[in-house]
């Protein structure tokens, strides 16, 4: 693929921790400089998040999957499609898991598209809470925000979240990597892992000093 050059790096998108409540009353604008949509959220620019919650129902099929999180000021659907179901293949219902993932939109349901999930010991929830408790104070329970049931497959409309996330490890570890070693890792048709590379490129996380080749900051 003939990537576009780049002359100036930018460097990845910051996973913010915040409370899931956060996500629902953030306002989603447009950068001017770039065209890409953000989340204002308590005065940061938000694209990622990193959230930690109870995973209090899941629904996966074939093509499909989602969790519901619950952190306690509120509750929010992390969805996945195709391959990316493999990042909540094994997670079930009471486990408590550390999400970074991509907010987003659709059809007025604010969700998370989940890069990575992960379980962890219920002694991080609590210095999690002491952490944004100290930094944005306690949430009000009147103002929680609870997802309602949906369980209805939905069409996949980006790119696979699995293959931006390994893209970005493999140039993190390498530093400068190119287009047959993202094949090679990602285990993924070229189709899926070029759009995820182009999409990467578009939002500034990637750049190219040269012809196929690639790297972060």
């Amino acid at each position: 693929m003939d990537a576009p050059q780049a002359t100036v790096a930018m460097k990845r998108q910051t996973a913010y921790k915040i409370w899931i409540h956060d996500i629902h009353s953030a306002s989603m604008l447009v950068d001017a400089g770039t065209g890409l949509p953000f989340y204002s959220i308590r005065d940061l620019h938000v694209v990622r998040v990193n959230i930690l919650g109870i995973v209090i129902d899941r629904f996966v099929s074939e093509a499909y999957g989602s969790l519901v999180l619950d952190d306690g000021s509120g509750q929010v659907r992390l969805k996945v499609w195709g391959d990316d179901i493999s990042l909540i293949q094994d997670v079930d219902v009471g486990n408590l898991v550390l999400v970074i993932g991509r907010l987003a939109d659709f059809e007025k349901e604010r969700y998370v598209r989940p890069e990575i999930v992960r379980g962890v010991h219920y002694d991080w929830a609590l210095l999690r809470r002491l952490e944004l408790v100290q930094q944005f104070g306690t949430p009000s329970r009147e103002e929680k925000v609870v997802v309602s049931e949906k369980r209805v497959a939905e069409k996949e409309v980006e790119p696979s979240l699995a293959a931006r996330e390994i893209i970005l490890q493999t140039i993190e570890k390498h530093e400068e990597v190119d287009e047959a070693m993202f094949l090679s890792a990602c285990h993924m048709p070229q189709e899926k892992v070029q759009n995820a590379l182009y999409d990467l490129l578009k939002e500034g996380e990637v750049f190219s000093p040269k012809k196929g080749f690639y790297r972060l900051v």
